[in-house]
């Protein structure tokens, strides 16, 4: 029977630094020999923590000051990128992770804590998910999120010391962790989503013409970008967002999981016109699809679970007439006369 059992980040440290009991390396270690990712993931651990190895820094009061003129004038805000793939994402999130870890580390060799998180405030972290692929990480707080297709997400290294802001151009579904004295908080283009401990799903692409907001769980407010509240949800709310007219619409008790089921590897289209239905293709599919021909204003019910992009096509086929074309990552689609 195959073990389920995977250590966690901080068990791998123990290990490497060999501060674990002889239980817990035996299991690491049948762990390891169950595959080769599971070995290879170790070496990319161990690879980052080679230099644990050295002495730490001795710096004395006096030469503090000294050191840390030299790196402020060295600074620079730095962005980092993450592009994730479904297949390398776990080892990926772990590596950023330990180098997080590794930072506040050594700096509290050499320097005060609030110093620290000065440096570290000018930093972001960004997660990208590629076309056709969906990612989830956890974030420093604990809370979980799920990115769709196309979507980047940003946070400040200083996320979860002084407030918890999130940057979100795509699709993605939350699991707050509830800290009652710092909000949690999903920048969009046009809108902010202010929770304290919830699950919901926002839905902001910039080449979009609507933001999607709904609610499984919890309490969530919507505020303008100059922080007016523009309303709260409840469970099963959902609210939208039209960013060339700046008109909301709002709906009570409708079945808000329908709108989040994406990360479980099924997209709904519930009465969408053929745009927004094209649009997620490219997405779900990760390919470019150009339409041409008359515009139809039929809208369109089903679910995507397993099917291939050439079923999906022949379904609409039945509803809209259309003749298409698909060459590699490019879809061209030509509507036919009745």
């Amino acid at each position: 029977m195959k073990s389920s059992y995977k250590p966690s980040l901080e068990q791998l440290i123990q290990y490497l630094k060999k501060e674990s009991d002889a239980e817990e390396n035996e299991r690491i270690v049948t762990w390891l020999n169950a595959s080769e990712q599971n070995r290879h993931y170790l070496l990319q651990l161990e690879n980052e923590w080679i230099h644990l190895k050295e002495l730490p820094l001795t710096i004395d009061r006096v030469g503090r000051s000294r050191v840390w003129n030299k790196i402020q004038e060295s600074i620079q805000p730095v962005v980092k990128t993450i592009v994730f793939d479904r297949h390398r994402f776990w080892w990926l999130v772990s590596a950023a992770a330990i180098f997080i870890f590794l930072s506040g580390t050594l700096a509290t060799y050499f320097i005060q804590r609030n110093i620290s998180i000065r440096q570290s405030s000018q930093e972001q972290t960004v997660i990208y998910t590629a076309l056709g692929q969906k990612s989830q990480v956890e974030l420093p707080d604990g809370s979980k999120a799920w990115l769709n297709a196309g979507t980047k997400m940003s946070y400040s290294h200083a996320f979860n010391q002084h407030d918890r802001k999130i940057t979100l151009d795509g699709e993605a579904f939350f699991d707050v962790v509830k800290k009652e004295n710092m909000p949690f908080t999903v920048q969009t283009s046009h809108l902010d989503v202010v929770v304290k401990g919830t699950a919901f799903d926002v839905s902001a692409y910039a080449d979009d013409a609507k933001i999607e907001v709904s609610l499984l769980r919890g309490k969530v407010a919507i505020k303008d970008k100059k922080g007016q509240l523009i309303g709260e949800l409840k469970p099963n709310d959902w609210i939208q967002l039209d960013k060339q007219t700046g008109r909301y619409t709002q709906i009570r008790q409708l079945d808000a999981i329908q709108y989040s089921t994406w990360k479980s590897e099924v997209l709904v289209f519930e009465n969408e016109s053929l745009e927004s239905v094209l649009k997620k293709l490219e997405r779900w599919y990760g390919v470019n699809i150009t339409w041409r021909g008359a515009e139809s204003d039929r809208h369109y019910t089903f679910k995507v679970k397993t099917e291939s992009l050439r079923e999906i096509l022949e379904l609409i086929n039945v509803i809209t007439p259309i003749q298409y074309t698909i060459s590699g990552k490019s879809v061209a689609i030509v509507s036919k006369k009745r």
